[in-house]
C-alpha cells in the first residue's frame, strides 16, 4: 500500500509538472523579445518545417527557448549576477577586461569565433619590426603575467612610446598611452583583413553615383574608455593605428572618407561630459553627435550645433551595486519625421522614430529594427542615406536627419540582412532606393577584425 501511494504521488507530481509545463510554455512570449537583464535578444518559439526539424535546426532553437522564457527569468538573473558580484575578487583591470570580453560577445552573432590566436608573437614581432621602437619587456598593470592578460583580452606587450604610431607593413593596433611613456596594446588588425575591407568599400561605392561619398568610422566599447576614465593614474591616453592603415589600402580612391573615432573623441574622454555609457556597452548621444559633426564638416555640410535640438534626458535604472545612472539624452527630431520599418518585401510599417518610455539605450531610433529601416525627414535637401550599422549607430542616425530627405538603415551583422525579406542585395536597394551617401558605423565588436565587417558585409552587399 505504501509503495502504491508513493507511485500515485509521483505520477501526479510529474503530471502536475507537465501541465505546469505546458501552461508556461502556452503563455509565455511566442516572439523574440528584449531581455532587460542580459541586454539581448531571446529565442523566440521556432517555426517547424521539414527542413528545421530533420537539420535539428528546430530542436536547437526549442532547447534556448525553454532556456530563455522560465519564469521570472531576468529577475532571477539580475539577483545571480548581483550575488556574484558581491563576492567578487577580480582586479579594476580584470573587470574590465571581462567586461570587454562580454561585451563583444553579446554584440557579435551568436557562434562566431572570437579571434585573437597568436596576438602575442605577432605583436613581439610588429613592435620589433617599428623603425626606433625598442621593444620594453614589461608586464601590464596588476600581477597577471603577459600571457594572462592575452588570454583575458589581448593586451600584453608595451609596442611603443608615447609620441610614436604603432604600425608595421602587416599590422595595426589599438592602444593605450600609458603615464610612464610607453604604449600598451589592445588588439592587433591584420592588413589582410583591412585590405579585403577596402575592396568591399569599393565595390560599394560602385553602386552609388558619381559625387557620393562612403564615410567609415569603428567605436571602441564603453569598457575601453572607460578603463582609461577609471585609471587615470595608469593611461592618459589611447590611440588607433588602424584607420591609417585602411587609409593606406584605400590609396588612390576618392570619396571614401575613414574617421578614426579615436582620435575624434580623445579630448573629450576624461571630461564633464561622458562620451560613453557606465551602465551600459555603447557611445553616449554627445560622443556620436562629435563624430556625427566631424563628417558634416568633412563634406563640407554646415555642422547644427548639439544645443539646437531638444532632449528628453531618460536616466537609466539602477546597476547592479546601485552606484551611479547614465543620462540617455534622446533628441527630438527639428522636423516631422515618419519612420517605417520592412515587414516584408516593400511592405512597410510605420514606427515610432524614438522609444521616449524606455530606460535603456534602446530608446535611440527605438531599438534596431530588422531587415530595413526608412526615415522619411522632412528636409527637402533631395539626397538620401544609408546607414550601415550595428547598434552603435543608434545614437548616430539621428544627426544625419537634417541633412537629407530620407535616412536608410540597415544592419551587416551575420543574420540581421535578408535578401529575400528585403528584396535584394544591399548594393541592389542602394540603387533602388537612389541612395546617395552611405554612413558605415560599427563598434570594434563588429569592425576590422570580425567576419561580420570581413565577411558578411560583402556578403549582403552583391
Amino acid at each position: 500500500m505504501k509503495h502504491k501511494l508513493s507511485f500515485t504521488v509521483a505520477v501526479w507530481w510529474v503530471l502536475a509538472c507537465a501541465i505546469g509545463g505546458v501552461f508556461l510554455m502556452c503563455t509565455s512570449d511566442k516572439e523574440g523579445h528584449i531581455s532587460e537583464a542580459e541586454n539581448r535578444m531571446l529565442q523566440g518559439f521556432p517555426k517547424l518545417t521539414a527542413t528545421t526539424l530533420f537539420n535539428d535546426e528546430f530542436t536547437t532553437q526549442f532547447d534556448a527557448f525553454l532556456s530563455d522564457n522560465f519564469f521570472a527569468r531576468d529577475d532571477v538573473v539580475s539577483f545571480t549576477n548581483g550575488l556574484l558580484d558581491g563576492f567578487s575578487v577580480l582586479s579594476a583591470d580584470d573587470v574590465m577586461a571581462q567586461k570587454t570580453a562580454e561585451m563583444e560577445s553579446e554584440l557579435e552573432t551568436a557562434n562566431l569565433k572570437v579571434e585573437g590566436a597568436g596576438e602575442e608573437d605577432a605583436a613581439a614581432d610588429a613592435a620589433a619590426a617599428v623603425p626606433g621602437v625598442m621593444q620594453v619587456s614589461a608586464a601590464p598593470a596588476g600581477d597577471a603575467s603577459t600571457e594572462e592578460a592575452d588570454d583575458a583580452g589581448e593586451e600584453g606587450e608595451i609596442i611603443a612610446y608615447n609620441g610614436e604610431i604603432p604600425i608595421t607593413d602587416e599590422h595595426s593596433y589599438l592602444y593605450y598611452e600609458k603615464t610612464d611613456g610607453t604604449l600598451l596594446r589592445n588588439y592587433t588588425y591584420d592588413r589582410d583583413k583591412i585590405s579585403t575591407y577596402a575592396d568591399t568599400l569599393r565595390i560599394m561605392q560602385g553602386y552609388l553615383p558619381a559625387d557620393g561619398v562612403i564615410c567609415f568610422t569603428q567605436v571602441p566599447l564603453a569598457s575601453m574608455a572607460n578603463r582609461w576614465v577609471y585609471q587615470q593614474d595608469e593611461f592618459c591616453g589611447w590611440g588607433s593605428s588602424v584607420e591609417m592603415m585602411l587609409e593606406d589600402c584605400l590609396q588612390g580612391t576618392e570619396r571614401i572618407y575613414v574617421f578614426s573615432t579615436y582620435d575624434i573623441l580623445e579630448p573629450y574622454i576624461t571630461g564633464d561630459t561622458p562620451m560613453f555609457y557606465h551602465t551600459d556597452h555603447h557611445w553616449t548621444a554627445e560622443g556620436a553627435y562629435i563624430v556625427c559633426a566631424e563628417m558634416m564638416k568633412k563634406l563640407g555640410m554646415p555642422v547644427i550645433p548639439y544645443e539646437e535640438y531638444d532632449y528628453k534626458a531618460i536616466i537609466s535604472e539602477d546597476t547592479a551595486n546601485g552606484n551611479y545612472h547614465d543620462t540617455f539624452n534622446v533628441l527630438y527630431p527639428l522636423l516631422p519625421t515618419n519612420s517605417l520599418v520592412m515587414s516584408d518585401t516593400d511592405q512597410f510599417t510605420e514606427i515610432s522614430l524614438m522609444n521616449y518610455n524606455s530606460t535603456t539605450y534602446r530608446s535611440f531610433m527605438n531599438n534596431t529594427r530588422l531587415p530595413w529601416r526608412k526615415i522619411i525627414t522632412g528636409a527637402n535637401t533631395g539626397r538620401r542615406a544609408l546607414v550601415l550599422c550595428d547598434s552603435f549607430g543608434n545614437a548616430f542616425t539621428p544627426y544625419l536627419l537634417p541633412y537629407y530627405e530620407e535616412v536608410h538603415m540597415a544592419d551587416f551583422r551575420n543574420g540581421s540582412y535578408s535578401k529575400s525579406a528585403v528584396g535584394g542585395s544591399i548594393g541592389q536597394m542602394i540603387q533602388k532606393y537612389g541612395i546617395d551617401d552611405v554612413y558605415i558605423v560599427t563598434s570594434t565588436a563588429n569592425g576590422l577584425r570580425k567576419d561580420n565587417s570581413i565577411v558578411y558585409l560583402r556578403e549582403y552587399l552583391q
